[in-house]
This record gives C-alpha cells, sequence and structure tokens, in this order.
C-alpha cells in the first residue's frame, strides 16, 4: 500500500503502515500473502483516530482495514492448492505477515480482471458485501421476495440492495431519512425492482408506506447503534407478512422495542448474524465472478 504525499492520514496509519519485500517460509497450515488493497470501512476515524473511540485493539504493523485482496508470497508446504502469484481474498485484519490458509479464498483473476474487467479496488470491496450476503442467506432470500433494506443509505445498507438484487429479489425497498440519497441509490442501481421510502418517525405511516408495495418477505436491519429507539425498526417488522423473516446485522448495543405479540401472532422469524463463514464468502465470490453481481466502475457510487 502506498502512501501519497498529499494524503492526510492519520498518524496511527503512518506509524502503522510498513512495506516488505521478503518473507520467511511460513509455517504449517499458512499462508504469507503480499497485501494489494484492503477495504477501509466507513467507520474507521472512529478506530485509528480521534482517541479510537471504539475501543478496538489491532496490531501494529498493520494494513488499516478489514479484510483484503492479496497476492500469495509464500504458501507452506501443506497447502499445494495455493500457489505463488495466486490472487486471493482473505478474511481477517491484513497483515504482511502469515494468515491460516483456511482464511484463503483463491480468485479467478483472469474471469475478474481480464473479462470483467474489475480493479483490486473493485474486488475490495467484496468485504464489504459478504456482510449483508452473509444476513440475507442465513434468512434464505429466495427469488422473487420483497425484502425491506434499512436503512439503506449508509455502506453496508447500500451494498445489500445490490447483494438482495444478485440474489434474485423481485422487489428491494430502500428505506431512509434523506430522501435525496434514496434517489440517488435508485437511479444509480437503474433497477426498477429498487424503489425508495423516506421514513417519517410515525410507526404508522411508515408501516402502511412500506405495506403499499405489496406483501413483505424479509426485513434486513443493518441500524447504527444511533437508531436504538428509531420506530423504522418497529415498522420494518410490524410490516412483514406472515411468516416473514427478520435479519439482524446492526450496530445497536442496547436493548430495542420489538413487537412481541404481533411477531408471535404472524409467525415471523428473527435471526441475528454477525459477519460471515468461510462458505458464504465462497458463494459471494461465485456470485461476483458469474457477472450476476456487478461490483465494478457503475456500481463505485454505492462503495
Amino acid at each position: 500500500m502506498s502512501i501519497h504525499p498529499d494524503f492526510q492520514l492519520p498518524e496511527t496509519f503512518r506509524a502503522g503502515i510498513r512495506c516488505r519485500t521478503s518473507y520467511a517460509l511460513p509455517s504449517a497450515g499458512s499462508v504469507i500473502l503480499r497485501p494489494l488493497n484492503s477495504h477501509i470501512v466507513s467507520y474507521a476515524k472512529e478506530v485509528f483516530s480521534n482517541g479510537n473511540v471504539r475501543g478496538y485493539k489491532y496490531p501494529l504493523p498493520l494494513i488499516p482495514g478489514t479484510n483484503g485482496i492479496c497476492r500469495i508470497a509464500a504458501p507452506a508446504t501443506d497447502t499445494p492448492h495455493l500457489q505463488v502469484g495466486m490472487l486471493v481474498y482473505t478474511s481477517g485484519i491484513i497483515r504482511p505477515l502469515k494468515v491460516p490458509a483456511e482464511n484463503i479464498h483463491v480468485l479467478n483473476e483472469y474471469i475478474l480482471t481480464k473479462e470483467l474487467g474489475y480493479s483490486f479496488e473493485d474486488l475490495g470491496y467484496i468485504s464489504t458485501l459478504a456482510v449483508p450476503f452473509s444476513g440475507l442467506s442465513d434468512i434464505s432470500l429466495r427469488p422473487g421476495e420483497t425484502v425491506i433494506v434499512a436503512p439503506a443509505t449508509r455502506n453496508f445498507g447500500s451494498a445489500a440492495v445490490l447483494v438482495a438484487l444478485a440474489m434474485g429479489a423481485g422487489k428491494v425497498i430502500a428505506v431512509g431519512r434523506n430522501e435525496a440519497k434514496l434517489k440517488q441509490i435508485c437511479h444509480d442501481t437503474n433497477n426498477s425492482k429498487v424503489v425508495p421510502v423516506t421514513i417519517s418517525e410515525d410507526l404508522g405511516a411508515d408501516t402502511a408506506a412500506l405495506q403499499a408495495h405489496g406483501p413483505v418477505d424479509v426485513y434486513f436491519d443493518i441500524s447504527p447503534n444511533s437508531a436504538a429507539k428509531a420506530l423504522y425498526i418497529k415498522a420494518g417488522i410490524s410490516a412483514l407478512r406472515r411468516g416473514g423473516r427478520v435479519s439482524f446485522m446492526g450496530g445497536i448495543m442496547n436493548d430495542i422495542d420489538l413487537p412481541y405479540h404481533m411477531m408471535m401472532f404472524k409467525a415471523l422469524t428473527l435471526k441475528g448474524t454477525f459477519m460471515y463463514t468461510p462458505q458464504q464468502v465462497y458463494e459471494l465470490i461465485r456470485l461476483i465472478e458469474t457477472g450476476l453481481l456487478p461490483i465494478g466502475e457503475k456500481e463505485s457510487h454505492l462503495k
């Protein structure tokens, strides 16, 4: 990762970034990687600067980011399926050191970079897409179903809109407070299946606005901690049809108010998911390699 002199990086970034040109032989079951791109999450300033207000602990040196696109620099002798120079995606904080071989996902470089024309930066978006893909997979989003995404105007929410479409959703209801951003998402996805709903924080009105788009099968929630008392969460759940499903993947740290009796009588299913499994990453990569989930320049505005 190069540092342009014009980049105003926090001091923690500058202290932590290192370049390495030679590597020791990895131990059994591990691989040494050369990072190419690591996607920096939207809340990075709360981790790497401003006093690390989230209180996350992380090792140094590191490449600031969560996961990454890398090349294999040196595989262990017991990982014959991994070869020097292979393009891979890896889960976990990226450092120019060894990582467990089970965290490595080999990418089809020819298809992704030659046929589909993606850059390493494009491929770095996999780490964001993997989050909503996991939650929507866990509640078995089916082709043709209607899904609410709330809020849809933030980083993971906008990614959830793309993922839901790629998984075959018949309609994606993009929810948020910023009407202009919602319209932009609808314009940029250029898909009539995406419809915006601007929330008013009036429970009855918001529930009715969501139900106006027909029976709703799935509510995907990726709310930030600041939304703990937001009424749109209850509205999203209340809008579901009988037998509907709810996915919670947000960052709310405290208890929230749920419509207990309504959920019981409607036989709703609520599933909490944190991050994703290796199998889900594998399935997501296949979705991207087949072209069903576009992540290139046309979608860069949503990142």
